[in-house]
């Protein structure tokens, strides 16, 4: 199975107040860690208090993305987002015992170094590099129209598609909020949340395909 190295840092968080940003930043990666420790090859880490790091495995890679996304906006009422920067590529250690990824490295850290700078010049926030330049190609095409779609979803709309993302089921969602089945379909079909949880899913085949060792 392909790794993915993920780096990020947060955008805006001057204007939101470093130090809270900050302060929810590294609550929401104790989160992920603690959700997703079968999806991490090495848990994220908080970096120069705005900024993370960790490796992931490429067929979980997206759930990560999509739920640390998801928990920054809702934290932060709409404010704060992150920019990713994820890179496909060989690791020179073996991970097993590593709890710390600034201790790593590789062609994969390198990409993922390189594509979160791509995602700073070019203002986007979904960015990968990979030696597969196609399945890169159609991976950042796709991220183009996420970020688009994402980018106009209030608090609410993100809250509903991180439960929908994990409930898998839009009758168990209608249910949790005391709606109609067609209600909430409606919703997350209008909102484009269902468009996204697809697109994000292709790209997952992609990386699952991925170069890496």
């Amino acid at each position: 199975m392909p790794l993915l190295v993920i780096n990020g840092d947060l955008i805006a968080s001057r204007a939101y107040g470093a130090s809270a940003a900050a302060r929810l930043l590294a609550g929401v990666i104790r989160e992920v860690n603690g959700k997703f420790t079968g999806a991490l090859a090495v848990p994220l880490r908080v970096v120069r208090g705005d900024a993370f790091q960790g490796v992931a495995k490429a067929d979980s890679a997206m759930k990560v993305v999509f739920f640390l996304q998801a928990r920054l906006v809702v934290g932060s009422n709409g404010r704060l987002l992150s920019r990713f920067g994820m890179g496909i590529g060989a690791i020179d250690q073996n991970l097993e015992g590593f709890s710390d990824p600034a201790l790593l490295t590789g062609p994969a850290f390198v990409a993922a170094a390189a594509a979160l700078e791509a995602a700073r010049k070019k203002k986007r926030q979904l960015v990968l590099e990979s030696p597969d330049k196609r399945s890169a190609a159609a991976a950042n095409g796709t991220f183009g129209l996420v970020e688009f779609v994402w980018d106009r979803w209030s608090p609410e709309v993100w809250r509903r598609a991180l439960r929908y993302d994990e409930l898998e089921d839009v009758g168990l969602l209608a249910a949790e909020l005391n709606v109609s089945y067609q209600a909430v379909h409606k919703q997350l079909h209008r909102r484009g949340v269902l468009a996204v949880r697809q697109a994000l899913s292709g790209v997952t085949e992609l990386l699952k395909g991925g170069s890496g060792d």
